[in-house]
């Protein structure tokens, strides 16, 4: 047992030094990040929103494309109303009837397919029909609740022409309204965090930036067979595959859209469960994948070296490490007699672990938050900053649950309620409406 107590310690620290290189990417991140050069050169793109019962927020979505600095007859939006019950497809026929041409509405009612990956491979089918995939030169993606900096699609242009290598694009991540209560706070920070922590550094090497659903730009030879990512996580599979296929991802940082956080416990709960029982499918369809990619030995390798580890349930294999662990010491103090004295010192650790994790997800929340200070849409005053970053590991906490209970729990894709919005007429950088719930009247 004690060696078997060994082993097992030696599998902890194997996989830590696996994996410190990511610590290196976050230093370096804090740093520096791949800047583009400014193009003349304008490409025809097509964007991509599926939309399902966003009556509330469509609108602040299209009206923030179409007062982008980037020429609209270069662009063409394709709003797919996917199994919609309210009027989201009656407003986006609205913008399109008062002269915004360069807009298409689809309807897709199949209540069999209800995730986002089976209204994207709707629409790409529509539009292969209608226009033909090699109309644009590259296809955004977002989500129907996003808003868009008026530089945005110019600053993703500048990529795409510039880049030479890369064939998908992402983006700064920001929130909508960071400041509507803690737990919106949370995932502000997660989504900053991400940035600042993976796809700065990975943008100036030979890896593949994280994909997230969202805010991303990809050439059209990626869709010439169709949208074929239907799960629960569209965007993990999207980016692993890719990853097999060997196409490089970029990030810019420059190019910032803004995204609505959950601000109800159940709500967040239900996002977090679905988000990690997609990552276990991912984990079941492409670990292998990427292991078989990595002895290859070519180019590909530490694309698909990093992308294992993005896939790979560290969570669910922590957990059993200790609770194996936990089991034979409980076995080795029975028959020494001392159960007593290892319950004392079991616990001491189980605090100072506790206190490691708690100290550890503060002094991560404040560095991102004194870190991205400007960018935030309404930053929260001190006292509530405070409170809000002692409270950040609690959205780590439920990282790490949902995860545990996705292992069980039949899970089932379902929307997210958006109802925020943001002012677009404060200048360059969108600013946060806030909504005062009890007459929901919007004031700047």
């Amino acid at each position: 047992m004690e060696v078997a107590l060994t082993v097992l310690a030696a599998i902890g620290t194997t996989l830590s030094i696996l994996k410190i290189y990511q610590a290196v990417l976050a230093v370096i991140g804090v740093f520096k990040t791949k800047k583009f050069k400014s193009t003349k050169i304008k490409k025809y793109y097509g964007i991509c929103i599926a939309a399902r019962n966003e009556e509330k927020v469509i609108r602040n979505l299209l009206e923030s494309i179409y007062a982008q600095d980037y020429p609209q007859e270069r662009l063409q939006i394709f709003v797919v109303a996917d199994n919609c019950t309210d009027n989201t497809a009656a407003i986006v026929r609205e913008l399109i009837l008062s002269g915004h041409d360069n807009t298409t509405l689809y309807e897709h009612n199949n209540p069999n397919e209800r995730t986002k990956g089976f209204a994207l491979k709707y629409l790409f089918e529509q539009i292969k029909k209608d226009f033909g995939i090699e109309c644009f030169a590259g296809y955004f993606i977002f989500d129907a609740d996003n808003v868009l900096n008026k530089n945005y699609i110019t600053k993703m242009n500048d990529a795409f022409v510039t880049d030479g290598k890369a064939k998908i694009f992402t983006s700064f991540r920001n929130s909508k309204n960071t400041s509507r209560n803690w737990i919106s706070f949370q995932y502000a920070i997660h989504w900053m965090g991400t940035c600042l922590a993976e796809n700065r550094a990975k943008s100036l090497m030979p890896l593949a930036c994280r994909v997230q659903g969202t805010g991303i730009l990809f050439t059209n030879e990626l869709v010439r067979e169709g949208w074929n990512y239907t799960s629960l996580t569209e965007d993990r599979f999207f980016g692993s595959d890719a990853v097999v296929k060997n196409y490089r991802i970029s990030y810019c940082d420059e190019a910032e859209f803004f995204d609505e956080q959950p601000t109800n416990l159940k709500i967040a709960w239900r996002q977090r469960l679905r988000w990690s029982k997609g990552h276990l499918n991912s984990t079941a369809v492409n670990c292998p994948k990427l292991i078989r990619n990595m002895f290859r030995f070519d180019d590909s390798f530490f694309k698909s070296y990093d992308c294992f580890w993005l896939n790979f349930p560290t969570h669910i294999e922590s957990l059993c490490r200790r609770l194996i662990s936990l089991v034979l010491n409980i076995i080795i103090a029975a028959m020494a007699a001392n159960l007593y004295g290892w319950f004392i010192g079991a616990l001491a650790t189980f605090g100072l672990n506790v206190a490691k994790f708690w100290l550890g997800g503060m002094a991560k929340a404040a560095f991102v938050v004194t870190y991205y200070r400007k960018r935030l849409s309404t930053p929260p005053r001190f006292f509530k900053t405070l409170f809000n970053v002692f409270m950040f590991p609690v959205f780590n906490l439920f990282s790490r649950w949902t995860m545990y209970v996705a292992l069980f729990a039949h899970v089932e894709w379902k929307p997210i309620p958006h109802d925020s919005l943001m002012n677009l007429d404060g200048g360059d950088r969108p600013q946060e409406l806030l909504v005062d719930n009890k007459n929901k009247k919007g004031k700047k």
